[in-house]
């Protein structure tokens, strides 16, 4: 049951048809974010890719199994108390900010080696989550996938300041208007702890993709200060297309995982009630993003191929390498040397793929790691 763009819609109430409306948090008088159940669709189902191409976002359900999201989670804990700051899963007193590594908007770590951590590499490897990219991308399974970080939220009722970006601040897309014109990126998360009003989550405008192509005329100066190799462009907060196009909260269980267009308008929120807890994480999340390795180039996948040793992590961009290491939020810690970084990762041969590599190469890897026969 796709939802609708309605372009005249002014009320207060969502204008999505077949969506079950649970909480709604009116952040100002233009801005109004309700949490809905949009329909998941099981991985390989044909009509994913008409509700993505109709609403800029589809959500495929149990992606991970119970069991997987769980191993997963236990994976990034693993990450944290190993970062040698002090962090304990089972302490909340020790999950500070002198502690935590750095986050950047939404509460997002990009950075420490994160993004080449098991658990991030746990989850790459799960088949169903390339199955639905590959999907989105006609059926194209040689994919290379981002080296992203993950969105851990912790309780802000324990400590306010931890919490998040309020929705109308960041609202945005993750594409260039004129530098990247079109279908470019499909950007993913996998959910690994269920979302409610209470815990926040990612929100999205559905059908303002329909919007992209015409960003240009309607900010021709804003957009002009903003260079076309740059994919962000935040929208202003009375924005009439923030009006007319009424954000949502999608309900995600864990192993979820949401996809979306990178022309489509969101970002994420904090709670739309006060949580009733204060004792564990309110979110947890594996941003991930793969794309075709037709679209990328030698020079790129070789600085790829580099990165796997150095443990540098990056944006969900796969055609060009940007370095999340180098964010100025990053850079400019204060505790940036106080953490030990992950060993780097022992791939399999898929990972490898999703790398880069060609299975000419990985053949050629594993001849050499072997050596001469016969010595």
């Amino acid at each position: 049951m796709p939802c609708t763009l309605n372009r005249h819609a002014t009320g207060k109430t969502s204008n999505l048809k077949g969506f079950e409306k649970q909480e709604a948090r009116i952040l100002q008088n233009n801005i109004n974010i309700s949490y809905e159940h949009a329909p998941r669709f099981n991985t390989g189902d044909p009509e994913a890719l008409q509700y993505l191409s109709d609403n800029g976002f589809v959500i495929f359900g149990n992606v991970l199994t119970q069991e997987e999201a769980d191993h997963s989670l236990e994976l990034l804990w693993d990450y944290l108390e190993q970062l040698g700051t002090g962090i304990d899963r089972s302490d909340i007193d020790t999950w500070g900010n002198d502690r935590w590594p750095t986050a950047v908007h939404g509460g997002i770590l990009p950075s420490y080696g994160v993004g080449h951590s098991s658990a991030q590499w746990f989850i790459r490897d799960v088949p169903n989550v390339k199955a639905c990219f590959a999907q989105v991308w006609d059926d194209d399974d040689d994919l290379l996938v981002s080296f992203d970080g993950v969105t851990l939220w912790r309780p802000w009722t324990h400590n306010e300041s931890w919490k998040t970006n309020a929705g109308n601040s960041w609202l945005h897309i993750d594409q260039h208007p004129i530098g990247r014109p079109g279908k470019h990126c499909i950007q993913g998360l996998v959910n690994l702890l269920p979302t409610s009003p209470e815990t926040g989550g990612n929100v999205i405008v559905p059908g303002s993709h329909r919007l992209f192509e015409h960003i240009p005329e309607q900010y021709a100066e804003r957009l002009g200060r903003i260079h076309p190799s740059i994919d962000h462009f935040r929208f202003p907060n009375d924005d009439p297309n923030l009006t007319e196009n009424q954000p949502v909260m999608c309900h995600m269980e864990a192993g979820d995982m949401l996809l979306w267009d990178s022309r489509t308008i969101h970002c994420s929120a904090p709670s739309l009630q006060t949580p009733s807890f204060n004792d564990r994480l309110l979110r947890a999340a594996s941003l991930i993003c793969m794309m075709p390795r037709s679209k990328s180039n030698p020079q790129v996948i070789e600085k790829r191929k580099q990165a796997v040793d150095k443990r540098t992590s990056t944006t969900n961009w796969s055609d060009r390498f940007i370095d999340a290491d180098a964010f100025p939020n990053i850079v400019q810690a204060p505790e940036r040397e106080n953490y030990i970084w992950p060993k780097v990762p022992v791939l399999n041969n898929n990972q490898l793929k999703m790398v880069g590599w060609t299975e000419q190469e990985i053949a050629a890897r594993h001849a050499e790691s072997v050596g001469p026969q016969g010595t």
